[in-house]
């Protein structure tokens, strides 16, 4: 009987921990769209770290998991502006503060556009520029900080996509 009972003892801890751990440190992702192709595609689970941007700015570049300010819904996408930032896409090429930026990642090409971002805010857009619902609508904007949910790190299904998200 206390042999039973140090186990059930051992199991709950073990559960505790596990849901913590899921609450506050990873959790996972399944992609819905094709906003993120070729980088993520529709059907993808990923692996997310939670408290990456509680502790540091994001980087311009990384794939973040987000809401938009008044949407109930996340949205995956990559950090392309930072706060102060005047982003713009003009015949093609994305500049920053009037440097071009280097994107092997896009995989459409999109309508020109210009933007300025707030403080406190960040530029996003899906890697497939012409299907995504990004930084670029209107009734979207800007990615508040307090609006990034985490940071996509790794596909963990299907098993031949398994790897590092880039």
């Amino acid at each position: 009987m206390k042999r039973w009972l140090r186990a059930l003892a051992v199991l709950c801890l073990a559960a505790a921990v596990g849901l913590a751990a899921r609450q506050w440190l990873v959790g996972t992702v399944r992609i819905a769209g094709n906003s993120m192709a070729d980088t993520l595609r529709s059907g993808d689970v990923v692996l997310v770290t939670l408290p990456d941007y509680r502790l540091r700015e994001p980087e311009r570049g990384e794939v973040v998991v987000c809401t938009f300010e008044g949407r109930a819904d996340t949205y995956v996408k990559r950090v392309v502006g930072l706060p102060g930032e005047a982003v713009a896409l003009t015949d093609g090429q994305l500049t920053v503060d009037g440097r071009a930026l280097s994107e092997p990642y896009v995989s459409s090409p999109s309508d020109d556009f210009q933007a300025v971002v707030g403080a406190g805010e960040y530029f996003v857009l899906g890697d497939n520029r012409a299907e995504s619902y990004d930084s670029r609508a209107a009734d979207m904007g800007c990615v508040r900080r307090e609006g990034l949910v985490g940071r996509a790190r790794w596909i963990l299904w299907p098993l031949d996509r398994f790897g590092p998200v880039d």
